[in-house]
């Protein structure tokens, strides 16, 4: 590849340290949520590209009477494209080798919309929401935020080619109308229950990027604060600084605010960051963003955020051994090797001299087919393994079973998924004369009908159990919509409708013979350890036992403390691990909880 002279802005370590800032946020966000509003590391890169594309654009036309648009391209995919291909070989490995059969359409489309740039609307378009990307987390699940950038790059230098020329006024102009019309479309198209719309949306997010354009047309060239002016960008700055730590430190992504003035502010507050950078750049703001650590993470911070989710995903605890501090030190430390090698190796050379052999209209097309085939080839649908075979009961009936094998005892677990993965564990002991009847329902809450909850007074007069068992393990992942917002467990609305509707059908259980039983929650591991989610369990097991007391011959199962005494939870049996995914129970792992479970509800 060859391109013009790029024109440049000089060099200021400050915006480096704002990239290493914004990067240090993303990965404590996806370190199990250990920043919560970490998130928000991707709306500081958005404001700082903005000002550097639009600013570069400006300097160009400044300079030369013109913008080449492509060159300016031909300089965003010596940047960008690169380190892009170099993750699908990986991507593709970890689709051979580790995924689930199940999850290979889903890695393939993820990998297919990120290299065309449109992972963001992919993710809207298949109603996925971000917030669960815990759950069961895609490789490519945070390409979403480079699709807008790139978006961002081919749009707006068009526009800035076609507007400049009439004047800065008309440009000016332009972002502000398109910076209002931002704003309200994420307004008007948030939704408390579905915010993948309103979060991921080029539209609706385009208001960050365009503010950082916005600055770009605002600060001259070359103007350095002095005296007065320097002191007030400093005491700014620091404000600012200040007020993004808040939110970073407390806002969640699916709080109304957020989408109701929450990311304006912070775009707001990276935007006087920004100007202490370039205009300050001689106080003490700027100086600490200058900070030799804070620097050097901002110089590879592109590599590490395309390899740290896929590290993530790769390494869990299950496949490390580790967890809590020493898994995410491993995980931080294999990100950074990562991007400091696509930094040396890859990155900076491409960028500089292009690609080091061959003719880049040869070059780019075929790794590009490359890639889209190994990616192709490793997701290629496998068998789904066989699922534990059940024995369906004949239609209106009840299993049916040999008079002689006819149960002395027999138990009923009602529940969301991780009640049957228990009961199969439980049924998995084998013990004679024991009966185990699995009513739960995947994704199953008590905060809508979604468990088939009106059938278990029936199943109850039908199978007449010895014992029930109900356990919700999942609860802490559902919300509710409350008064416009999303709300989770720790919330009065959200504990009131749990415990209302908990009530309600422990109730429908208690039979003329049936010992009731409800479990109180373990802290969930893996995926999901972190204080937040701890939090949320400790409010629902409080709500748990509110309903149990409420309702004659209802008994708590203190499951959680059984698992996790003192908050320290048991985490292998005999060298399985108990719940494969942190939340669920493996019928190996989950030999010894079954064993207890078993033998504190039987007589």
């Amino acid at each position: 590849m060859t391109s013009a002279r790029p024109h440049t802005l000089g060099h200021f370590p400050a915006l480096d340290g704002l990239r290493g800032l914004a990067l240090l946020g993303v990965l404590l966000f996806h370190a199990n949520g250990a920043l919560p509003g970490g998130y928000l590391g991707v709306d500081l890169f958005f404001v700082l590209s903005g000002f550097l594309i639009t600013s570069l654009l400006l300097a160009e036309h400044r300079e030369a009477g013109r913008v080449s648009l492509a060159a300016f391209w031909v300089r965003r995919a010596r940047r960008l494209f690169p380190a892009l291909l170099s993750l699908m070989p990986a991507v593709a490995a970890y689709a051979w080798f580790l995924a689930k059969p199940e999850e290979l359409a889903g890695i393939r489309a993820d990998a297919l919309a990120t290299l065309g740039y449109v992972a963001n609307w992919h993710t809207v378009l298949s109603q996925r929401s971000y917030w669960e990307l815990f759950r069961a987390p895609s490789p490519l699940e945070h390409m979403w935020s480079l699709s807008i950038e790139e978006q961002f790059y081919v749009a707006w230098p068009l526009l800035v080619t076609l507007l400049l020329p009439r004047g800065r006024k008309v440009l000016g102009g332009a972002i502000a109308i398109l910076v209002v019309a931002s704003m309200a479309a994420m307004w008007v198209l948030f939704d408390p229950a579905r915010t993948s719309r309103a979060y991921l949306g080029t539209d609706t997010r385009m208001a960050g990027i365009l503010a950082g354009a916005a600055l770009a047309m605002i600060l001259r060239p070359g103007w350095r604060a002095s005296g007065r002016a320097l002191a007030t960008l400093d005491v700014l700055g620091a404000t600012s600084a200040a007020a993004l730590g808040l939110a970073w430190y407390a806002l969640e992504g699916s709080a109304t605010f957020l989408y109701h003035g929450g990311l304006w502010l912070t775009e707001l507050a990276a935007l006087v960051l920004i100007a202490c950078a370039v205009a300050g750049r001689d106080g003490r703001v700027a100086r600490a963003l200058s900070a030799r650590p804070l620097v050097l993470l901002g110089t590879v911070s592109y590599g590490a955020y395309l390899w740290h989710w896929p590290v993530n995903v790769v390494l869990t605890a299950e496949r490390a051994h580790l967890h809590g501090l020493s898994l995410h030190a491993l995980r931080f430390a294999l990100t950074f090797a990562i991007a400091a090698a696509s930094y040396r190796l890859l990155e900076r050379p491409i960028r500089t001299r292009g690609v080091p052999f061959g003719r880049p209209v040869f070059i780019v097309p075929t790794a590009v087919a490359l890639a889209v085939l190994l990616v192709v080839r490793a997701t290629h649908a496998r068998p789904v393994p066989p699922a534990p075979r059940v024995d369906l009961p004949p239609p209106g009936g009840h299993p049916t079973r040999p008079a002689a094998a006819a149960p002395e005892w027999r138990l009923m677990v009602v529940g969301d998924s991780t009640a049957n993965s228990l009961g199969w564990t439980i049924r998995g002991l084998r013990k004679v004369g024991v009966a185990v009847d699995l009513e739960g329902k995947d994704s199953c809450t008590m905060l809508w009908d979604t468990c088939g909850a009106e059938t278990w007074a029936a199943r109850t007069r039908e199978l007449r159990p010895d014992a029930t068992l109900v356990f919700f393990g999942g609860a802490f992942l559902h919300g509710l919509g409350i008064d416009g917002d999303w709300r989770k467990s720790c919330h009065p609305g959200w504990d009131r409708k749990f415990e209302e509707t908990v009530t309600a059908r422990l109730g429908d259980l208690t039979g003329e013979r049936a010992r009731v039983f409800i479990a109180t929650l373990p802290y969930p591991l893996g995926p999901y350890e972190s204080a937040a989610f701890r939090k949320e369990v400790d409010c629902i097991n409080a709500s748990i036992r509110r309903s149990a007391a409420r309702v004659p011959r209802v008994n708590v199962l203190e499951l959680g403390e059984r698992l996790c005494p003192k908050g320290e939870c048991e985490r292998e049996y005999e060298g399985a691990i108990i719940r494969v995914d942190g939340v669920h129970y493996s019928m190996d792992g989950g030999k010894g909880v079954a064993e207890w479970v078993l033998g504190s509800v039987r007589p």
